[in-house]
């Protein structure tokens, strides 16, 4: 009999991918680095900084000059998998 078994998939000990590009970007790239930084200094829980940390890197995203495509669509995809409470968390 084969039994089912719950498979946890994570990457580096981050919860995917995803989040760990997001935080090895955020921390060796200045530009990004600054709004990591400004995150982290808001007067709010772990959960609103995470927010503020997605929302202004989505803004960043959309102001590319990306027209709808399979990157445009994949670049999307990508930032809604990352566990943005993670990043903040670990940084």
């Amino acid at each position: 009999m084969i039994s089912s078994l719950s498979i946890i998939s994570t990457y580096n000990g981050w919860t995917n991918r995803e989040a760990w590009l997001v935080s090895l970007w955020l921390n060796n790239d200045q530009a990004s680095y600054s709004v990591l930084l400004e995150a982290l200094e808001l007067n709010e829980s772990g959960f609103k900084k995470a927010d503020w940390l997605m929302s202004q890197l989505e803004d960043l995203m959309y102001d590319l000059p990306l027209e709808a495509s399979l990157w445009s669509d994949l670049l999307g995809t990508s930032l809604a998998r990352v566990n943005w409470r993670e990043v903040i968390k670990n940084n």
